[in-house]
């Protein structure tokens, strides 16, 4: 019989809060025994069973000595535990990691505050709604927001509290496993801004001078630098005309195979067919009109191409307006003449990333997706048969595998742990080190592109993980998803230029495979077998190797979407993303990578980590997957649930939405956006402190527009209320960012950003891996991403061969310094 892979491993979850409830989840689906305090008077929900899935749940009130005791007792005997009270509540009940650490020297605790500790707004209560608009959730995940400005956009998606869970529990994880090599616990901090800074890492990186096309949309530099800064500053006062007459025009640079269109049943689809050798060309194929465009004059070149007459299928962002126009003109009229379903098979069944539009209620009602274990369905015993997203991470291997989803178990007897804990669990006294030498040692083997596989490797290089990239001699993506994405996500590592299609190739690869202790990769199954790179073959060359898969569509039981490509945007068309920060009519793309693409990197983190834990813990190599359509699902974790009722629907959407009622909304103060957030039943105290006539949104809108934010804010001070100012991830990064060289710690009690030169002759600045932190440590920056190939000859001679051996592979093409199509690091 199996073991599960956190099997023997005891975690406390203290609080209620979202992302403590997220971060035990995670660890309860792989096995471990998970005791959740909730508070008393919370309001049952329907997704509580799926947060409450695996774990035994009791209410209990701290407030009462006997009660705070006995959870004293439990912490005093476990492994993990998630604090996230609330500022200072822990100490008042004797649960600070100080006080438990006392009588459980090797307990591991992560502390989930809203804000880090000792920064500007520790002190701030963190609602969800505060956390988001201080970190440019309402203002910069539209694509138009950093451009145009305007009112302020609220999001019900909890991206902080999903993306701090995610974080929590890769920490809990990984400090585990430190423990069981070393005998010491760790207190470690995951702050929710900084969580939430971390998916939001390609919208706040700034490139100086960066060239035109890898702008959003990429828009005349003039026009960007000088007219468009304007335009948001006097957005307040345009009216409907003038800000059609902007949106126009920007309409003229958006591109036509990224998008959605209307079909002849009247759904939509959405494609994402751009920056690729295959995907446009194919598209437009199956569309029945790449041969007309031709014939008008467009090519299908490279999408490395510099300059260009505007016409190449395969530059999206070089292509005239007239093009664009023309392409769009056609393929409107094409997607027409068939129903999205039929469009969808068509060009899934070509190998282009598409999805049909659809809303969360119909994604969970999809029977594909209960093949797939996509979506599974848990009988809860308070809710009935719920249909919710299923394990979240899979990991399997000869002695050890995922267990299958449990229901939770409310008010069970809580007199003491029910499982027997792991033999190498206790642990002793012993130094703190820092967060990022928990890895040091590991080997990672990174075949993964785009964003989530290779931010999974980068999460583990921030762990002190020695992390290589292994690229094939040509790249199918184009500059955008290699070189532009990879300037975030390929930090830390070394990069390696390898045919794996060649015998020489693949017997290099094995000589790096025997020294790896993880191989990564997001290829679709076919593809990892044909190179040798599928778990089978890869166990064959190390038997203890921790494999990891990242796909598109696939689930825990893999499913009949699983062999489709697809990439971030898809998925949140296709789980109800897009319908939900729009409408399932006029459906709205939420963010470039942030609100799918990382969050799915960072769980396959969690698994690889869940699998060392357990090989740790003599369980063997195992192999890990998950994907995109989980993660699409995980960062919706409140509205992915659905009982025999029905699921809940009570949540602000679309464009204009301001929050969820007059205690909990975006309010305009006289000198910028503002958000308001405190308890249903402390509106009438909040709303007499502010000046209002009564608690309405109105008289509260009328109350807070006449004055200033610091003067609105001071009079909430001993409220347990909040109102905070909208922050842009300009205004973020201008605030947050020290240069490389300064003093490194200026800001490592808040959000932190590096400038810095790179490789590739520009100044990047990108976010201080800060989404961890460790006690007295300030948050190491990861080298820059190096270019392709960079490493190739330094990584072969590590393996033992000589300059002539070397030599003879580079002149044959099997290992090489770069690609012969990048001309420089960053195409113009």
């Amino acid at each position: 019989m199996k073991i599960n892979p956190l099997d023997g491993v005891r975690v406390l979850n203290l609080g209620g809060s979202w992302a403590g409830r997220v971060a035990a989840m995670l660890l309860a689906d792989q096995g471990a025994e998970v005791i959740e305090i909730d508070r008393p008077g919370r309001e049952e929900a329907t997704h509580d069973a799926a947060l409450g899935r695996g774990k035994t749940v009791i209410t209990a009130d701290l407030k009462d000595a006997a009660t705070a005791a006995h959870i004293r007792d439990l912490a005093a005997d476990c492994d993990i535990v998630f604090d996230n009270l609330g500022a200072g509540r822990a100490t008042r009940f004797g649960l600070s990691a100080e006080q438990l650490r006392k009588q459980n020297p090797g307990l591991v605790h992560i502390s989930m505050p809203g804000f880090a500790a000792g920064s500007e707004l520790a002190d701030v209560p963190a609602y969800e709604g505060v956390v988001a608009a201080t970190v440019g959730a309402y203002t910069d995940i539209h694509a138009l927001g950093p451009i145009m400005g305007g009112q302020p956009i609220f999001s019900s998606i909890p991206m902080a509290s999903a993306y701090g869970g995610v974080h929590a529990a890769i920490a809990a994880t990984l400090a585990y496993f430190d423990r069981l090599k070393t005998g010491t616990g760790r207190s470690l901090e995951t702050p929710l801004a900084d969580a939430l800074l971390s998916a939001m890492a390609l919208l706040i990186m700034k490139v100086d001078n960066q060239p035109q096309r890898f702008d959003l949309p990429p828009i005349d530099k003039a026009m960007r630098e000088v007219a468009f800064p304007l335009i948001r500053d006097l957005s307040a006062n345009m009216d409907e005309a003038q800000s059609a007459l902007v949106k126009s025009y920007l309409g003229k640079f958006a591109r036509p195979q990224f998008g959605n269109y209307v079909c002849s049943d009247g759904r939509q689809v959405f494609i994402n067919a751009v920056d690729h050798v295959r995907h446009a060309r194919t598209c437009l194929d199956v569309l029945g009109i790449l041969d007309d465009l031709i014939a008008e004059g467009m090519v299908v070149g490279s999408p490395y191409e510099e300059g260009g007459a505007g016409n190449n299928i395969s530059c999206s962002s070089g292509l005239s307006p007239a093009w664009v126009e023309r392409m769009r003109t056609l393929m409107t009229a094409r997607f027409r003449t068939r129903p999205a379903q039929e469009w969808e098979t068509r060009l899934q069944n070509a190998g282009v990333p598409v999805t049909v539009v659809r809303t969360t209620t119909e994604w969970l009602d999809l029977p594909k997706l209960r093949d797939g274990g996509n979506v599974a369905v848990v009988e809860d015993p308070r809710h009935g048969a719920v249909a919710q997203p299923g394990r979240y991470v899979s990991i399997e291997g000869a002695a050890s595998a995922s267990p299958s989803l449990r229901p939770r178990q409310i008010g069970a007897d809580t007199t003491g742990w029910m499982s027997p804990r792991h033999e190498g669990a206790t642990g002793g006294r012993g130094a703190f080190g820092p967060a990022t030498e928990i890895l040091a040692g590991i080997k990672v083997l990174d075949l993964a592109n785009v964003i989530a596989g290779p931010a999974a490797a980068r999460i583990l290089a921030e762990f002190g993980a020695e992390v290589t990239r292994v690229d094939a001699p040509a790249p199918l993506a184009g500059p955008r998803m290699t070189m532009w994405f990879g300037l975030d996500v390929n930090q830390g590592k070394r990069a390696v230029i390898l045919d794996l299609k060649s015998e020489e190739g693949r017997k290099v690869f094995a000589k790096l495979v025997r020294e790896a202790d993880v191989v990564l990769h997001n290829f679709l199954d076919r593809s990892a077998v044909s190179l040798g790179i599928d778990d089978a073959a890869l166990r064959r060359l190390n038997p203890d190797i921790i494999t990891c898969q990242v796909s598109a569509w696939g689930g825990p039981e893999g499913g009949p979407f699983k062999e489709f490509p697809a990439f971030d945007p898809v998925l949140q068309a296709a789980t109800g993303i897009t319908a939900r920060y729009g409408s399932p009519e006029a459906p709205v793309l939420h963010g470039i990578a942030s609100c799918v693409d990382y969050i799915t990197g960072f769980l396959a983190a969690l698994g690889v980590a869940q699998a060392l834990a357990a090989r740790q813990s003599g369980r063997g190599g195992t192999h890990v997957r998950t994907s995109l359509s989980m993660g699409g699902q995980l960062v919706q974790f409140p509205f992915m649930a659905k009982g025999p009722k029905g699921a809940e629907a009570d949540e602000p959407s679309g464009q204009t939405a301001l929050g969820y009622g007059p205690h909990y909304r975006l309010y305009r103060a006289k000198d910028r956006w503002t958000f308001l957030a405190c308890r249903a039943a402390d509106l009438d105290d909040v709303a007499a402190r502010l000046g209002a006539a009564d608690a309405s949104e109105d008289a509260l809108a009328e109350a807070i527009r006449r004055e200033d934010l610091a003067s609105l804010a001071r009079r909430l001070q001993d409220l347990a209320a909040a109102l905070v100012p909208v922050v842009r991830l300009d205004e973020l990064r201008e605030a947050s960012t020290v240069e490389d060289g300064a003093a490194a710690n200026r800001n490592a009690t808040g959000l932190a950003m590096r400038e810095a030169p790179h490789p590739s002759g520009h100044r990047i600045s990108l976010p201080l891996p800060t989404w961890v932190r460790s006690e007295g440590t300030a948050p190491r920056p990861l080298s820059p991403a190096p270019a392709p190939g960079s490493d190739t000859r330094d990584a072969l001679r590590t393996l033992g061969l000589d300059v002539a051996e070397i030599d003879a592979l580079v002149a044959r093409g099997i290992a090489r310094d770069g690609w012969a199509i990048l001309k420089r690091y960053l195409p113009l």
